[in-house]
């Protein structure tokens, strides 16, 4: 859109022009310009909101390749310690569904097909959307998303940190921390004169409001901390008194409150941290999109702990900046069961003669119950026909996994699946 003016730039004498057509030709001038500035002014809106668009998505698809080149380096090191060589679901694109349609054996209907996130990389039990609701948010009727104005929350800044009651704070609108918008986020700028050896640490407290959005119960909780991979989450809390003061009087229970997986460092990330024995144990360091299933539990208010380490300096002053995103609780529903396939592939100039172990990462249950909620097939190929027989030797193996919801409603999510092979 080029740049120009309409108005024209002339001498008036006096009050003004001295004549209607002058008045009507100034006053079509400014109104074209006001048109151009305000068209002007959408235009950059738009880009910007591309800009953090792409941003956001750089940084994530950054984050996953890291992630994947970290799995190959622990399957590496594996490797060079054992018996067995190892694989391991690193990529959507291993999920291979369409190489089976048609086959009387293997195929089957696309709505038992387990959901894959994009966003955390995990697959889930089949998503039944139209069931499922926000305990946060709603659509109005050209689907945008709306925060309605009784959504209460609060921040409690009491901890030894830089962020404490009367220090200088610049922040963007709280509603921020619930959209999932690229440009819309909740900032909160803690500025002071020096550093705090602590870094700046708050709570972060929602109440539900659910005479609005039903009933109590949920079983999904997630969020996107603002910076991505800079902010620590030390605990996910939550309460079911029936009138949450959005206080410490509240009685608090640990998301994990079973602490399954206590000090096992894998599982940091993939459970709700602040339930293990060592308090702090399993907090989330550089923390990056975090979504958790559970049981469904009455939830009518939630508070996270978060922590700033890093700050910035800006003309003498030091910034600790931390916040959320996309901040979601949810009553989400599933299909009892259902299945999908994933192919790995042996590693160039390599076979696989036989799959020792098939291991499923799946840290919202408990050990005891995975053999329960999980099971798998393993699918060869021998000269064009896909079977349950090994041939021997394969340049890559098909695993069709099978997983089941649980008595008590929870629905198992599988952030990986460990192939040990000879």
């Amino acid at each position: 859109m080029p740049d120009y003016i309409n108005t024209e730039i002339k001498t008036v004498q006096y009050d003004g022009p001295v004549s209607s057509a002058n008045y009507n030709l100034r006053a079509e001038q400014n109104y074209n310009d006001l048109v151009h500035l305000y068209n002007r002014s959408g235009v950059l809106d738009q880009k910007l909101n591309e800009a953090f668009e792409r941003v956001l998505k750089d940084h994530l698809s950054i984050s996953m390749a890291v992630s994947d080149l970290e799995d190959r380096v622990k399957a590496i090191e594996y490797m060079s310690n054992s018996l067995y060589k190892q694989l391991s679901i690193y990529s959507y694109s291993q999920i291979d569904i369409g190489s089976f349609s048609g086959n009387s054996e293997f195929a089957f209907n696309s709505t038992e097909v387990l959901s894959f996130d994009h966003v955390y990389n995990t697959v889930s039990l089949p998503k039944v959307d139209g069931s499922s609701y926000s305990k946060l948010k709603f659509f109005n009727t050209t689907s945008k998303q709306v925060i309605p104005d009784f959504l209460e929350t609060k921040i409690e800044n009491n901890f030894v940190s830089a962020d404490t009651p009367g220090v200088l704070i610049d922040t963007t609108p709280i509603s921020y921390a619930f959209l999932d918008k690229p440009d819309k986020f909740w900032k909160r700028n803690v500025i002071v004169d020096n550093p705090s050896p602590a870094g700046a640490q708050m709570y972060f407290y929602v109440k539900i409001p659910n005479i609005y959005s039903g009933s109590d119960s949920c079983n999904f909780i997630s969020l996107v901390p603002y910076p991505l991979f800079s902010v620590d989450i030390l605990s996910i809390e939550y309460t079911s008194s029936q009138k949450p003061t959005l206080s410490s009087a509240d009685n608090w229970i640990p998301l994990n409150s079973s602490r399954l997986y206590n000090n096992e460092t894998e599982a940091i990330g993939r459970v709700a941290p602040g339930a293990w024995s060592t308090v702090g144990s399993d907090a989330i360091l550089n923390c990056g999109p975090i979504g958790f299933y559970f049981s469904p539990i009455n939830i009518t208010a939630i508070r996270i702990n978060m922590r700033q380490r890093s700050y910035f300096s800006e003309n003498g002053k030091t910034v600790y900046t931390y916040g959320l995103s996309d901040l979601e609780v949810k009553s989400q529903k599933f299909l009892d069961t259902g299945r999908t396939i994933f192919k790995f592939e042996a590693p160039n100039d390599t076979l696989i003669f036989n799959v020792e172990e098939v291991i499923p990462k799946i840290y919202n249950i408990p050990v005891e119950l995975i053999s329960t909620a999980f099971s798998y097939r393993i699918i060869y190929k021998n000269s064009g026909i896909y079977t349950l027989i090994n041939p021997g030797s394969s340049t890559a193996i098909w695993i069709e996994v099978t997983l089941n919801q649980l008595h008590d409603g929870t629905a198992p999510v599988l952030s990986d699946l460990i192939v040990n092979y000879t």
